[in-house]
């Protein structure tokens, strides 16, 4: 993920992320940023012919979006709150990559009807 974002920039980058149940993610998929903007992001068609292919034909289940902020914090900007209202999208986790800094932060949260609550990221090894 942070590669993807380094990769992306000065845009932001973005991706997806999946796995077997709803607090695992073992997968993240890079996708291209339709927007192709340093300040928003859309995952683009791109995104939905992954979830097919990488991520359904793997039997997971996509868990929620990545993406990078190339000049503020690891935090959901008032368009991301915005974006996370899709019914679609209800549930998924919002993770945040924040270049702002010398060394990437990177984030997570749930943003249920504009509340947005940050929840722990724990690496397991495997």
């Amino acid at each position: 993920m942070v590669a993807h974002a380094y990769d992306g920039l000065p845009d932001e980058a973005c991706g997806l992320i999946a796995g077997p149940s709803p607090d695992q993610a073992t997968l993240f998929v890079a996708c291209e940023n339709a927007d192709r903007s340093s300040h928003t992001f859309s995952l683009g068609p791109d995104a939905w012919e992954k979830v097919d292919t990488e991520i359904e034909g793997r039997g997971l289940r996509t868990l929620g979006v990545v993406h990078s902020h190339t000049h503020t914090e690891a935090y959901p900007s008032p368009t991301d709150i915005d974006q996370a209202g899709n019914p679609f999208l209800a549930g998924w986790r919002w993770v945040l990559v924040s270049l702002r800094q010398p060394e990437p932060v990177v984030r997570s949260y749930v943003i249920t009807d504009g509340v947005v609550v940050e929840e722990p990221i724990e690496l397991l090894a495997g």
